[in-house]
């Protein structure tokens, strides 16, 4: 493969200085609407337990209902494309194959949560994110780096973590928009209360003509056609003790194009999770329990092209969870975290694996000091999986104030993947057999970071190295048997740069981040996955209306193809703009303009981006 290979510690300082990603602290401050202010924003995923992202020491990102609202999303990808160390690679639009790459590592490398439930496919090993609804979502928490001593498998690039809208008591509202692609959507909830709780209902379907995605002589529209439902609550039963609820149900349909043909799937899933919360305290040290008992379950049907749903390819991922996690403050220098998770993945469907089901055990600790300038924090854990060697991994950071509006944090980590059912036990025919042999796959990271928050700037560099080994690659054989073998190691290393600023007229919000993900055999850049990255955001307001503008640039990236060549796919940029306009009586008109001046690109070999689309919606909300 011709391709320019670059040594990311040749880049000069004044390469360095340039690049990165918007985190924790101005992220934060976005939220409440200013870069400095004294409002906390608690998140969880960082540390499973509540805590105030100014104290933790990773790097994260916090995305808001409000967020969600002003950037008018029409998927969880919109959303994400915001983040920056996050390339995004899809086949098409709503419900077509999509990857997500969080600081360079592989899709399945980002650990993906529904309120704390894991929603990944046991025969890939990745998660569908697309399938969530954007008007179902309250917040969706993003860590950057591993986290898998606290979360276990997957969490090398990082967690994402959907926490499911909740509505106040009494609340309600209602959404119908129409678009391009005649694409519609109606959209209801309401809030319900109950003595010391409340229950959100909100029911949200969208359908579209789609485009063409595949670039081949079959012209037709790939269309969708999906129903959410989510029903969440809690129940204070007395000061000390309160119970949630969560069921979440998605039923589907999406067109896509193959090789072979088109073709059709019919996507089914659910969640449901029932927790419980308990405040105790033992002489001095105050102590918060959580447990939570969960079920998983991610059902596709695909046929067409002479194939019919009857005789369809059926893969139904079954995963039943409990988890314990307890927080224990000994005093305002000390907190202790101690955790376990227990699930069993089962698989089922039409075809015939050697082995279907599997246990998986982890138990960890969490350790977190903060005096005077100083924080510290240190986790490990131990996680058993059935037919796979154990896991220990570890995440420890130091951070120090050196300034009164800034901090260094020096971090390290280690994560793991699990290979997947197909990997393991794909049933051998003359093409391809699974191998039962294979370890998971591992990394070590180490982290630096400088942050620092002013009243209405923020600023934060970051520069990350990131060496995992025993990645799993199909290969086939001198047969062309293809089987999957820890055959390749990759190296990757990134620098982030952003900044958050209020005033001139609005909010301005600038990352631009460099990330090198080498195979560290050959020297090329891993697959579907840019360099280089930048992104503008700006809101402002206009008389009564909210004007939203967004500029993304990714660079290019390559393709490899079956017969060893590579394909480079061209750098682009876009540009989307939005409008929100308050009428009479709690009514809003909305306008969304996504990928404005019609750039053509592709993120994957073969496959068409979506082109210029317009939406228009009304929106009640009381």
């Amino acid at each position: 493969m011709n391709i320019k290979q670059n040594n990311f510690f040749k880049k000069s300082l004044l390469s360095l200085a340039v690049v990165g990603a918007l985190s924790t602290s101005f992220i934060a401050a976005a939220n409440t609407g200013s870069a400095g202010g004294d409002i906390e924003t608690i998140s969880v995923t960082a540390s499973r337990s509540p805590m105030d992202i100014a104290d933790s020491l990773a790097s994260q990102v916090i995305i808001t209902r409000a967020d969600i609202a002003r950037i008018q999303p029409k998927s969880v990808l919109d959303v994400l494309s915001t983040v920056a160390g996050i390339d995004i690679s899809a086949t098409g639009g709503r419900g077509q194959t999509s990857s997500v790459y969080m600081r360079g590592a592989n899709a399945s490398h980002t650990l993906v949560l529904i309120d704390g439930v894991r929603i990944s496919s046991a025969s890939l090993g990745s998660t569908s994110i697309q399938s969530v609804a954007p008007e179902l979502i309250e917040r969706i928490e993003i860590v950057k780096g591993p986290r898998a001593a606290l979360w276990g498998s997957d969490a090398i690039g990082g967690v994402i973590q959907i926490f499911t809208r909740k509505l106040r008591s009494d609340k309600h509202f209602a959404n119908a928009t129409i678009g391009s692609e005649n694409y519609q959507k109606l959209s209801a909830g309401t809030g319900i209360s109950h003595g010391e709780g409340s229950t959100s209902i909100i029911v949200n379907h969208e359908k579209s003509a789609g485009f063409d995605v595949k670039d081949d002589a079959e012209s037709d529209d790939d269309g969708f056609d999906y129903t959410s439902v989510a029903i969440n609550g809690q129940q204070q039963i007395n000061d000390a003790l309160s119970l949630n609820w969560l069921a979440q149900v998605d039923d589907g349909n999406n067109e896509f194009d193959s090789s072979f043909g088109g073709n059709e799937n019919d996507v089914k899933n659910h969640i449901w999770q029932l927790s419980a919360n308990y405040d105790w305290k033992v002489s001095d040290i105050t102590n918060h329990s959580a447990i939570s008992i969960s079920q998983n379950r991610t059902s596709s049907v695909g046929y067409g092209n002479g194939i019919s749903k009857e005789g369809g390819s059926l893969f139904d991922t079954r995963r039943d969870q409990i988890s314990l996690v307890n927080n224990s403050s000994v005093n305002e220098h000390w907190q202790f975290n101690l955790g376990t998770d227990f699930y069993t993945e089962e698989l089922k469907g039409n075809t015939q694996y050697t082995d279907k089901e599997r246990n998986v055990f982890g138990v960890f600790g969490h350790v977190i000091y903060q005096r005077g300038a100083f924080s510290y924090e240190l986790s490990t854990r131990y996680d058993d999986v059935d037919g796979i060697d154990s896991e220990t991994t570890y995440n420890t950071s130091i951070g120090y104030q050196v300034a009164a509006h800034t901090r260094v944090v020096l971090a390290a980590g280690s994560g793991f993947k699990t290979p997947s059912f197909n990997d393991l036990y794909w049933p051998a025919d003359a093409w391809s057999a699974g191998n039962s042999d294979l370890v998971s796959e591992t990394s070590d990271t180490l982290e630096f970071s400088v942050i620092s928050q002013f009243d209405e700037l923020g600023l934060s560099f970051n520069i990350f190295s990131t060496d995992i080994e025993n990645l799993i690659a199909w290969k086939p054989d001198e047969n062309f048997t293809y089987k999957p073998e820890n055959v390749a190691d990759a190296d990757i290393k990134g620098a982030e740069f952003g900044a958050k600023y209020i005033g001139l007229g609005g909010s301005h919000q600038f990352n631009i981040s460099y990330i090198e993900a080498e195979d560290k055999a050959t020297g090329d850049q891993l697959a579907r996955r840019a360099k280089e990255h930048a992104s503008y955001q700006f809101d402002t307001s206009i008389g009564k209306a909210d004007v939203y503008a967004e500029w993304q640039y990714k660079g290019e990236r390559y393709e490899y193809l079956f017969d060893g060549s590579s394909v480079e796919l061209d750098s682009y940029q876009v540009v989307n703009l939005g409008l929100s306009y308050p009428l009479a009586n709690a009514w809003k008109l909305q306008t969304k303009v996504n990928n404005a001046f019609n750039e053509q690109y592709t993120t994957s070999q073969g496959y068409h981006a979506q082109e210029r689309v317009a939406y228009i919606g009304v929106t009640f909300q009381n």
